[in-house]
């Protein structure tokens, strides 16, 4: 059971019940229960990292989308998001590395292993180091840099939301590629 109740469909709003249809985890389920206009700024937020006119490489975007759900103990983030970085090209040994954090040359390869190292900088001490600043700024444009670092607090957001609201893993994970845009 979850600590909050999902919201119940015959109650939403229209445009919140299509949106609900289309993606019906229970994520989604819950986050329909917030008011309208935050469930829909959080959907067009949240969208703009994914498909092609996000800055960030997908496989990047799940590295640090799985290390914070990991450092989170968010299962249901991970669950989902192993799927989605296996569809993004990351391998189990991948998947492996960035679970336990640290260095892994041998999984990741440089641009991986300073975006897993930056990810977790984020979340454990809020600001990054000036060392991982310039390991992740090495390989990624300062746009980049700067939509990496929204992705991490979108996440971390995310996972919270998870964990207090006690949302329950769903049967399977999505279907990702059906929700992510193809480049």
């Amino acid at each position: 059971m979850p600590r909050i109740p999902y919201a119940d469909p015959t109650t939403l709003p229209e445009a919140v019940r299509t949106t609900v249809s289309r993606a019906p985890i229970n994520v989604v389920r819950m986050m329909s229960g917030a008011s309208e206009s935050v469930f829909d700024g959080f959907n067009k937020f949240s969208g703009a990292f994914y498909g092609p006119a996000s800055s960030l490489p997908p496989a990047l975007r799940e590295v640090a989308i799985l290390r914070v759900g990991y450092l989170s103990n968010a299962p249901y983030e991970t669950f989902q998001h192993e799927a989605s970085g296996r569809l993004a090209g990351l391998g189990d040994s991948q998947i492996e590395a960035i679970k336990h954090g640290g260095e892994h040359k041998e999984a990741l390869d440089e641009v991986q292993q300073a975006v897993l190292n930056f990810t977790e900088d984020v979340v454990k001490n809020v600001k990054a180091s000036d060392a991982n600043l310039a390991a992740v700024r090495r390989h990624l444009s300062d746009k980049q840099v700067l939509d990496l670092t929204l992705l991490i607090g979108l996440y971390m957001m995310v996972s919270r939301l998870l964990e207090t609201a006690g949302v329950e893993l769903d049967t399977k994970a999505l279907d990702w590629k059906n929700v992510i845009p193809q480049k």
